[in-house]
């Protein structure tokens, strides 16, 4: 292996733009960069293989630019065999192209390629996905250290692998003020998820990380200017994967591979989860904190409105308050019964406290200050009034009486009856099903607006918590879409997710649900903010039966690029056409078949035939304020029924139709959020076409 060097260069066929002489190229730097090619058409394997086969001096015109739509890189060429062509003729094209100034070491083509390279160093170099029509290959050449740089040939299905690696460039330290100058970082994924480690402290990043991820090469064969067969190792570029190497995380404890390789061979016990009590939290929040703080924002914007009309009759007033009670009293049982599994399953000492049960011991400091706050949240009797109505048939007054507490209103919430009916029901809670059986026989707002058009409930015991501190872990609620007055009551939930995290004891979380993806990805973000992501390629060539003596052997770093979204600016448009129906008379769209069927459940059902009854001037009128507003009405009629029996549907649609109501509401849609966004100077341009008649004589 000493006497025979493995080395990475730039492609062979590009050799002829780093120097006139093998001495000069020799000592480019960019003769042992990998290239980046760049494919506009999703072709590009054919593309790549016909100009190997045809002129490989040309893949120099495939060679990475930045670009953008506004401004695209110039045309490649289109050496595909797209007509057969007889061996000898192909072989006298190939013989005339190779021996065209430039395909070997030529010191114009030098020029030029100097001059191309500090243009490009002006600009940073983008790739865009391949739903934006882009398609990039990283290319190299291996080959042997000596005179010549005659080809190495790895042995099929040996030991020897080739491979390309993705790096990631980031400051040596997250910490502001810190050591700013990048480090390359490793894409490394194991049982402890994905995430970006720092390759090593020093400046000498040409080794690999313990763990790496490797990224499939594969061989191009092709003829030389002098007949010989070369190869040239080539890989797709993973740009869309861009999300996923944005969202790891980033760990800067360099780990050196020969550590990583010990540490693979010796059976080592996974150290045990830490202890923590975030994944608890986080459900708590996500169960019972963040929709409750729903329920208050709406009852405050609810009384908002409310308060901003005329006085009502009294009447119609008690109806409005009413109806939105009834909503917010299914949405709280149901709030109500996770808290209770919550409690049962995380804090079984508190449940057992609170089902009363003579066997339970002494609690925790805060344990017991969760069970004493628990007892203080109750209705107040005008929140009781505010959920009375006459029966219109008996002309009696109809109620249900209310939980003295939260404490009892959990207790008895999580009883079997109450449950099955709460997760069976099919219908809305209202006046005209309140008198089943499948609903609590209590009633216990969290939130809700009296009768005096106040907000109360159990939200007012929240402003007794001591509020949240550092130590809790506990992150205030930052969004402020409702008022300021109903954001502040629900901030005081911060105060009761801090309560019940006191109460709890850290340990490993195995029986917690995993953290949600956002708030994985919120962290991942959190050592990367600002960082607009750049990144590198190396080319990779290792041998298995090699030890530490002989690690893998690294190419020098591609050029920096970045990886563009889906949503680039710059990204260029892969043309898309959508013909809509030429023929949009009655006589026309009825000849289309209706061939698409949709699947609707009995609930689903019949809130289709209660949306059925609202009109789109209903739906915009309900968010207006007064004089203009108007409550949505329909009732809740259940699911669909026939002869007693409920029953689904399968609704058989014509597609056609479907996409021509979904543009005409797109364009409706666009003209109303347009009085907020200013956004339709930058929606739409048309060109007219003429003579295209939707009867006798279009075409599509």
């Amino acid at each position: 292996m000493t006497a025979h060097p493995i080395q990475w260069h730039a492609p062979k066929p590009l050799w002829g733009r780093f120097g006139a002489t093998p001495q000069a190229a020799a000592a480019a730097p960019d003769q042992f960069r990998p290239a980046i090619l760049r494919f506009a058409s999703d072709d590009f394997m054919d593309q790549v293989i016909g100009t190997l086969g045809r002129d490989p001096a040309r893949l120099g015109d495939f060679l990475a630019r930045p670009e953008t739509w506004r401004t695209p890189s110039g045309a490649a060429p289109d050496l595909i065999e797209r007509v057969v062509v007889p061996a000898s003729v192909q072989n006298t094209v190939r013989t005339r192209a190779l021996a065209r100034p430039g395909s070997r070491l030529d010191p114009v083509a030098t020029t030029a390629a100097v001059t191309e390279k500090s243009q490009l160093r002006q600009l940073p170099l983008k790739l865009y996905q391949a739903a934006h029509m882009r398609h990039y290959l990283v290319s190299a050449s291996l080959v042997c250290g000596v005179a010549g740089l005659p080809e190495r040939a790895p042995t099929p299905g040996g030991s020897e692998q080739v491979n390309f690696i993705l790096r990631r460039l980031l400051p040596l330290s997250a910490a502001n003020g810190g050591d700013s100058s990048l480090r390359e970082f490793a894409f490394v994924k194991d049982a402890d998820g994905a995430r970006w480690r720092m390759v090593t402290a020093g400046d000498d990043a040409a080794q690999m990380a313990p763990g790496e991820e490797l990224l499939p090469l594969f061989p191009l064969t092709y003829r030389d200017e002098l007949g010989h067969m070369r190869t040239l190792w080539t890989g797709v570029v993973p740009v869309g994967r861009r999300e996923e190497y944005f969202g790891a995380t980033v760990d800067r404890a360099p780990v050196a591979l020969t550590d990583g390789q010990l540490q693979s061979l010796q059976p080592v016990r996974p150290a045990p989860p830490a202890a923590s009590v975030t994944a608890r939290m986080t459900q708590f929040k996500l169960e019972v904190a963040e929709p409750w703080k729903n329920l208050v924002r709406a009852a405050y914007m609810a009384q908002a409105s409310i308060n901003a009309q005329p006085p009502p009759s009294a009447d119609k007033a008690a109806a409005q308050l009413l109806a939105l009670n009834l909503q917010w009293q299914q949405q709280s049982w149901l709030i109500l019964l996770d808290f209770a599994d919550y409690i049962a399953a995380y804090l079984p000492d508190v449940w057992t406290a609170i089902t009363g049960d003579p066997g339970a011991g002494p609690l925790s400091p805060q344990r017991q200050k969760l069970l004493d706050w628990l007892g203080t949240p109750t209705m107040s009797g005008s929140l009781v009034a505010a959920m009375q109505w006459t029966d219109p048939n008996t002309q009696t007054i109809v109620s249900k009486p209310a939980w003295p507490s939260l404490r009892d209103a959990l207790k008895a919430i999580r009883t079997t009856q109450w449950r099955s009916g709460l997760e069976q029901a099919t219908q809305l809670y209202g006046t005209a099903t309140a008198a089943g059986n499948s609903w609590p026989d209590h009633h216990f707002l969290l939130v809700g607006v009296d009768a005096n058009t106040s907000v109360a409930g159990a939200i007012a015991a929240l402003y007794n918590l001591t509020a949240p501190t550092p130590a809790d872990g506990v992150e205030a609620d930052a969004s402020a879409v409702p008022p300021p007055s109903g954001e502040d009551a629900a901030s005081q939930l911060d105060s009761l997710t801090a309560l019940v995290v006191r109460a709890l004891d850290p340990r490993p979380e195995t029986d917690a649900p995993p953290l949600p993806f956002a708030l994985q990805l919120r962290d991942a973000l959190a050592d990367t903010i600002g960082d607009t992501g750049t990144f590198v390629l190396r080319c990779v060539y290792l041998n298995r039966d090699c030890g530490p003596l002989h690690p893998p052997t690294l190419s020098a770093p591609t050029q920096r690029f970045q990886l563009a979204n889906f949503f680039d600016p710059d990204a260029p448009a892969r043309p898309v056409r959508i013909t809509l129906p030429l023929d949009t008379t009655p006589a026309g769209l009825r000849k289309h078949a209706k061939n698409t069927a949709f699947v609707i459940s009995d609930v689903l059902c019949g809130q289709i035939q209660r949306a059925k009854g609202l009109g789109f001037g209903d739906l915009v009128l309900s968010v207006l304020p007064w004089p203009f507003h108007k409550d949505l009405g329909g009732g809740d009629t259940g699911p669909c029924q026939s002869g007693g029996i409920n029953i689904g549907m399968i609704c058989s649609l014509s597609i056609p139709i479907i996409t021509i109501c979904a543009l005409i509401l797109l364009f409706i849609f666009v003209l109303l959020f347009d009085l907020v966004f200013r956004w339709l100077p930058f929606f739409v341009l048309c060109f007219p076409v003429r003579k295209f008649k939707a009867k006798n004589g279009g075409s599509s």
